[in-house]
């Protein structure tokens, strides 16, 4: 397979508009989730709440132990399997529920009350161990301003290396290709129903350097082919050339990445699930986007300024 993606000449740059339009369609689908559900599903890193994992010494099931967290003034908590069927996690909002107001700094009177709604209702299954982790709101609050402000700071970090590298056009095609990569993987994640945490920001900006790094290698091709070629040659040419010539690199890569994280995905356990999925979506998409999103607006680019340039002469006439 690899002997032939080394030698091939897809016309990848020719087909462009249709692979644009098919990306603007799934941000389009991913955006309007977004919408629909009024924002995104941040988890209790960002809006604040409570994490408790309890361990049963037997198989439960979640419908009861729903209820029964329910039944004792917790009303809209989230009850999962966390790894096994005895290990129950439950998410609780700091502003939810007959508890709110007596939770006090450290969470005491809510753990307690968990823990004592589960055991009369689970007498002949007793827990073996409740963890617990807590978020207030404002660090919340917090938590996703610097998340915002670290991604910024990476998007700028990022123009400056690649105009400096390259050229200006260079580091906005490769902007863009960025924030569809995060936006799709976003809209996935929304249409999913899937939680945005801290450990998901941490695959996000992962995904972000993996993408990033696979669109520098093409790039590079397509900067040195366009220093060597002759002045009869096209532009879209050189470019569709230099990413079939990095095509045999971006799949070998990419289908190395894929195994490693679709180990972590199937095998990984429910503590690091979905940051496995963002990062096999991620990979995916960031491929996708090296090839059919960042050269081809370099094309588009190029072609712009040509059209300016006829116009101008033209008006010179």
């Amino acid at each position: 397979m690899f002997k032939i993606l080394s030698d091939t000449n897809y016309p990848i740059i020719g087909i462009r508009r249709i692979m644009m339009t098919i990306s603007a369609i799934v941000i389009l689908i991913g955006i309007g989730s977004i919408a629909i559900h009024g924002g995104l599903n941040y988890g209790i890193d960002f809006r604040g709440g409570y994490k408790f994992i309890v361990q049963f010494t037997d198989v439960v099931d979640l419908s009861m132990v729903r209820g029964a967290i329910s039944d004792g003034g917790m009303e809209g908590a989230q009850v999962s399997d966390f790894g096994t069927h005895r290990e129950v996690l439950i998410i609780l909002d700091a502003e939810g529920g007959e508890l709110a107001e007596e939770q006090d700094e450290g969470g005491d009177a809510i753990q307690n009350h968990l823990s004592e709604t589960i055991r009369l209702a689970f007498p002949d299954n007793p827990v073996v161990e409740i963890s617990q982790e807590k978020v207030g709101p404002k660090i919340g609050a917090e938590l996703r301003t610097q998340a915002l402000w670290a991604i910024l700071y990476s998007l700028l970090g990022i123009v400056l290396y690649i105009t400096w590298r390259f050229e200006f056009k260079f580091s906005i095609a490769a902007i863009v290709a960025l924030i569809h990569d995060v936006v799709i993987t976003l809209g996935i994640f929304s249409l999913l129903g899937k939680e945005i945490n801290l450990t998901i920001l941490g695959a996000l900006l992962t995904i972000v350097g993996y993408s990033l790094n696979d669109t520098i290698v093409v790039f590079d091709r397509i900067r040195e082919n366009l220093r060597a070629r002759s002045r009869a040659e096209a532009y879209p040419n050189v470019v569709n050339a230099s990413v079939n010539q990095t095509l045999s690199r971006t799949a070998i890569t990419s289908l190395t990445t894929l195994i490693v994280v679709g180990f972590l995905f199937f095998f990984g356990g429910a503590v690091i699930h979905d940051f496995a999925f963002a990062l096999l979506v991620g990979v995916l998409v960031g491929t996708y986007s090296s090839l059919f999103i960042a050269s081809p607006i370099l094309v588009e680019w190029q072609a712009a300024l040509q059209v300016r340039r006829q116009r101008r002469l033209a008006t010179n006439r």
